[in-house]
C-alpha cells in the first residue's frame, strides 16, 4: 500500500499530467488500432478497449501497476472523464474491469488486512442512494451477473471487506461514477469525483429482502467541483442557451454574429471586460490564392476535369487521391469524423473536387464546429475557452484564424509571443506564427509499434509538405481560438489542414481535441512558448 508524493511544484504537477496523458493516449491509439484491425469481431473477448489494456498490460505501459495507490494518483485531476473501465487501470485510478471495489490485499497491509482504495458506484442496486457530497453504497455479490435483484445474501469478504476496514482505519477512497452517455463510444462514461471517507457501515435487510453491505461515503472537503454538479451545471446553460434565454453574466449569445455552425457565447462574472466583443470576427483565415497549379501526377480535378474520386458519393482510400496525399496507410478521418492519428498534414478535398461537400468523409473541417464552446472570463487564465459538451478525443473543434501576414514581415520581429505568463494577445504584438506550434500531432494516435507488432498494420508514411509560410495576425480580426489558452500538458493540438489546390505553405490551423474533455473544462493548445 502506497501513498502517492503529492506534487509540490509547477514542474512537478505538469510531469505527473503528462505522464497520466501520455499513458491514455497509447491506449487511445491502441483502442482506435485494434478496432480498424477487428472491426469484424464482437464477443467480449474481441474488444478493443481489452485488447488495448492487455497490450499495455503487457508492455507494462499502465501507471502504478505494481502499487496499489491509497488516496489521490498523481496526474489524474477531479472531474477527469473515461470512456472505458480499462482506462481507470491504464492510469491506477482502479484496479478492476469488472468490480465495483478496489483494494489492497491484506498481504500487501502492515496491518494484515485489506484496506479499498477506489469504488465505482453506477448506481445498480436498490439500496443505493446518491446526493453527490454523500453516497450510500451496497457491497459487492448476491447477485446474478446480468444484474437483478439479490438472490442471496452478501458477505464481508473481499471488496467489502476492504470496504470495512477502510472505515476502521479512516483511509480515504476514490469514487468513480459511472453514468450513462450517448456520446461515449462505449454508451458509459466514468467521472472521477475525488475523495471520500466511509462514515459507517451496516448490514441487514435490503430492499430485495436479502442481507446486503451498505456504506456511507462523505466527500472530503476542499476539492475541485464534483463532476457531476458540473456536468449538471452546464446541461442547464446549454438549455438556456438553446431556448434563447441570456443567462446571467452573459455578454452575447454568439460572438460569431451566425458566422461559425454553432454559436459561440462570451461569459463574465468577474470583470467589466468586454474586449472579446470589439474585434471583427473572422471565421475562416483568407489566404492568398494558389499559384497556377502544377499537374503532379495523380488523379484529382484540381489539375483536370475529373473528381479526385472515382466514386460519386463518397471518397475511399483506394480511389480518392485527396485521402492518398495524406499517406499514412489510410484515411484521416473515421466515419464519425474522428480524426484517426495526426500528420504533418491532413489532405482534406477541395472546391474542385467533385465528391459532395456535404457527405465527403474527407471534408470534416469544411462543415464546422459540432461542440458548444464558450469565451470566458476567469480570474486565473483572464479569457479562456471551454467546452458546454463531452468532447471526444480526435474530434475537430475549430479552426485557428486571424489576417494571414507574410513569414518575413516587419512586425514578427517586434511580436512577443508571451502568452504563457498570462499576458493579453495585445500585449505580445497579436502575432501567432505557426511554425512555432510543437508538432503535438505526432502524439495522437501514436501506438508504440513494439506493442502489436504482429497486427498486420504497416508503419505510417506520410506526405511532407513545406512550413507554414506566414503568421496569423489576431490584433484585429480574430475567432474565439485566439482566447485558447497556453499549456505544456494541453489537450488539444493544431492539425495542419489543406484543401484541394490551395498553397501547401498556407495551411489551415485546424484544432482537434487530444483527449475526452469533460463539460466545463478549459481547452488549452501548446503554443510553443516559455512557461
Amino acid at each position: 500500500m502506497v501513498r502517492a508524493r503529492v506534487a509540490a511544484s509547477q514542474a512537478d504537477m505538469l510531469q505527473v499530467r503528462n505522464m497520466v496523458r501520455r499513458a491514455r493516449l497509447i491506449f487511445e491509439a491502441l483502442r482506435g488500432r485494434c478496432h480498424r484491425n477487428t472491426e469484424h469481431h464482437h464477443a467480449g473477448r474481441n474488444r478493443a478497449d481489452m485488447r488495448a489494456l492487455s497490450a499495455m498490460i503487457d508492455g507494462e505501459l499502465c501507471l502504478y501497476r505494481d502499487v496499489r495507490i491509497v488516496g489521490p494518483v498523481p496526474g489524474v485531476l477531479v472531474g477527469d472523464a473515461f470512456n472505458y473501465r480499462a482506462e481507470l487501470l491504464v492510469v491506477g485510478l482502479h484496479c478492476h474491469t469488472q468490480a465495483g471495489i478496489g483494494y489492497v490485499p491484506a498481504s500487501q497491509v502492515s496491518e494484515g488486512h485489506p484496506v479499498a482504495t477506489s469504488i465505482v458506484s453506477s448506481g445498480g442496486y436498490l439500496d443505493d442512494h446518491d446526493n453527490g457530497d454523500v453516497l450510500m453504497y451496497t457491497g459487492s455479490g448476491g447477485r446474478p451477473r446480468n444484474g437483478g435483484d439479490h438472490l442471496s445474501d452478501q458477505e464481508f469478504q473481499r471488496g467489502n471487506l476492504a470496504l470495512s476496514y477502510s472505515y476502521n482505519y479512516d483511509v480515504e477512497v476514490r469514487v468513480i461514477r459511472c453514468h450513462d452517455c450517448d456520446a461515449s463510444p462505449s454508451g458509459k462514461l466514468y467521472v472521477y469525483d475525488g475523495l471520500y471517507k466511509v462514515q459507517s457501515t451496516t448490514y441487514g435487510p435490503g430492499k430485495s429482502g436479502r442481507e446486503v453491505c451498505r456504506f456511507k461515503l462523505v466527500r472530503l472537503p476542499g476539492q475541485d467541483a464534483l463532476g457531476s454538479n458540473t456536468w449538471r451545471a452546464a446541461r442547464d446553460l446549454t438549455d438556456a442557451l438553446v431556448a434563447k434565454i441570456r443567462p446571467p453574466g452573459y455578454l452575447t449569445m454568439d460572438m460569431s454574429k451566425g458566422k461559425e455552425a454553432v454559436p459561440v457565447p462570451v461569459r463574465n462574472t468577474v470583470d467589466q471586460d468586454v474586449s472579446p466583443l470589439e474585434f471583427e470576427y473572422l471565421a475562416c483565415s483568407e489566404f492568398p490564392a494558389p499559384p497556377k497549379p502544377v499537374r503532379r501526377g495523380h488523379k484529382c480535378c484540381i489539375y483536370s476535369k475529373t473528381a479526385c474520386s472515382e466514386m460519386s458519393s463518397k471518397c475511399a482510400p483506394s480511389g480518392c487521391a485527396c485521402v492518398k496525399r495524406s499517406g499514412g496507410g489510410g484515411p484521416a478521418y473515421s466515419a464519425d469524423g474522428t480524426l484517426v492519428r495526426g500528420r504533418p498534414v491532413v489532405y482534406e478535398c477541395g472546391a474542385r473536387c467533385g465528391c459532395p461537400p456535404r457527405s465527403c468523409p474527407n471534408r470534416v473541417t469544411q462543415r464546422g464546429m459540432k461542440h458548444r464552446l464558450e469565451v470566458f472570463r476567469s480570474k486565473e487564465t483572464e479569457w479562456g475557452v471551454r467546452t458546454l459538451d463531452l468532447i471526444q478525443p480526435g474530434a475537430f473543434l475549430c479552426e485557428f484564424t486571424g489576417d494571414v501576414l507574410p513569414a518575413d514581415h516587419p512586425r514578427i520581429a517586434n511580436a512577443n509571443t508571451n502568452a504563457s505568463t498570462g499576458a493579453s494577445m495585445e500585449e505580445w504584438g497579436g502575432i501567432v506564427d505557426p511554425r512555432k506550434f510543437p508538432p503535438r500531432w505526432r502524439e495522437w494516435g501514436d501506438a508504440p509499434a513494439a506493442v502489436l507488432p504482429d497486427d498486420g498494420e504497416e508503419p505510417p508514411r506520410f506526405a511532407q509538405c513545406p512550413a507554414p509560410g506566414y503568421v496569423i495576425d489576431v490584433s484585429k480580426r480574430r475567432n474565439f481560438a485566439a482566447y485558447i489558452s497556453h499549456s505544456r500538458a494541453p489537450n488539444a493540438f493544431v492539425q495542419l489542414v489543406v484543401r484541394g489546390d490551395e498553397d501547401e505553405s498556407c495551411p489551415h490551423l485546424m484544432v482537434f481535441a487530444m483527449e475526452t474533455i469533460p463539460p466545463m473544462r478549459e481547452l488549452s493548445i501548446d503554443y510553443g512558448v516559455d512557461q
